[in-house]
């Protein structure tokens, strides 16, 4: 177990989720981004309980973590939104090539169409 200052230390990065960074990704503002970079670490050890010096707002964002109370904080709701973001469906998309009439050519006898209409109308 670590002590906390030795997790706020570090910047936090997330290189499965967001490769190109959280600045990048278009999910977060900047201001987001600035307490994800700073707290991830520590919210990623407190989570996993490897923190040994727990204060009272680390108190608070377990109590939010596990649903006992809303997320006041800017970087509880930061990493409340991370996580949804990290555990949402991937979206693929795909494209097809609708024809449209430029590309399709009939070839139609004449003589079968027009017979065949006179039979219908004498039926």
């Amino acid at each position: 177990m670590q002590t906390r200052a030795s997790f706020l230390n570090r910047r936090y990065f997330d290189d499965k989720h967001f490769p190109y960074g959280f600045s990048r990704s278009g999910d977060f503002t900047f201001e987001e981004v600035k307490e994800l970079e700073s707290k991830g670490v520590l919210f990623r050890a407190l989570s996993a309980g490897l923190v040994e010096d727990v204060d009272e707002s680390d108190q608070h964002f377990l109590s939010v973590m596990a649903g006992k109370t809303p997320a006041t904080t800017l970087a509880e709701k930061a990493w409340l939104k991370y996580l949804q973001r990290c555990n949402r469906a991937p979206v693929w998309l795909t494209t097809r090539r609708l024809a449209d009439e430029a590309d399709i050519e009939f070839e139609v006898d004449e003589d079968e169409v027009s017979d065949d209409f006179d039979e219908a109308v004498e039926a």
